[in-house]
């Protein structure tokens, strides 16, 4: 068992997720419920796990028979052991963890407390350790699976007043690349998604503070290779690769769903030279 990441290759055949049982948390909707569509359009069965108990019971109805919602608080470790637990009990097995769950806050450090600090961190950063925790003996036991934090550009680069939301998604990329030494002997995965966009609810109580910086927000989201907002479906292709035999041997990586902001600047006038 020691050497599984070594021994599996790429799917030849069928959807590449045939099969494997994903959780995937904060999929009641946005990026979360992208991912879990998709996963299940490659052949996966998925469990949406978040606290939003009415979304996340219609999302898995609109999904279909092999979608199911448990409810769970990241960042309760009693939960994430019950999760699992029912998870391992209904189908004998956890393929795949896609962390995604998390909060924002939007402030700069002079009007951010360290209580709403401490906060953002325990449920983006502290929740994906639990979640990662919870399905490390699952996954020993069967031989391997793979294991994605969803990041951002936030977490690649910083950016003023998103200072703990910032924080909490650079950790998220340490604690996958730590995971990914430790973990890949066992034949376990860990892998790092930093996406360019997010569910707008999320971001939808600082509508009104950034709606004078509308012109700022957009230019934002110009000044990259590829403009524009990004969409969920790119996010989530790249979950169901990371997850998937395809990339049996990528651990430890940060892939940037981004349009390429973090390449570097466009400068428009450039391009006629």
């Amino acid at each position: 068992m020691g050497d599984g990441a070594r021994e599996r290759g790429p799917v030849e055949h069928g959807p590449v997720l045939s099969d494997k049982v994903a959780i995937i948390t904060g999929g009641a909707r946005g990026v979360g419920a992208a991912i879990a569509k998709a996963m299940i359009e490659a052949g996966a069965r998925v469990v949406l796990a978040d606290v939003l108990e009415d979304h996340g019971a219609e999302r898995a109805d609109e999904l279909g028979d092999r979608a199911t919602f448990h409810h769970l608080d990241v960042t309760d470790e009693v939960g994430w052991a019950s999760v699992v637990d029912t998870v391992v009990a209904e189908h004998g097995r956890v393929d795949a963890l896609v962390n995604n769950a998390a909060i924002l806050h939007m402030g700069t450090i002079e009007n951010t407390s360290a209580e709403v600090f401490r906060r953002v961190v325990d449920v983006n950063t502290v929740g994906p350790f639990l979640g990662i925790r919870a399905v490390v003996g699952p996954m020993k036991a069967q031989g391997g699976g793979s294991i994605v934090n969803v990041s951002s550009i936030d977490g690649l680069i910083g950016m003023n007043s998103v200072t703990a939301y910032s924080a909490s998604k650079f950790g998220v990329r340490g604690l996958a690349k730590s995971a990914a030494l430790e973990l890949g002997r066992s034949g376990i995965r860990v892998n790092t998604i930093c996406n360019a966009s997010g569910n707008p609810e999320m971001s939808g109580p600082w509508f009104e503070q950034m709606a004078p910086f509308i012109d700022q927000t957009m230019a934002y989201l110009e000044d990259r290779a590829i403009p524009g907002a990004i969409p969920f479906a790119a996010i989530a292709g790249a979950a169901v690769y990371l997850c998937s035999d395809v990339a049996a041997h990528v651990t430890g990586i940060d892939l940037p769903v981004d349009g390429g902001a973090t390449a570097g600047h466009f400068v428009a006038g450039f391009n006629t030279m």
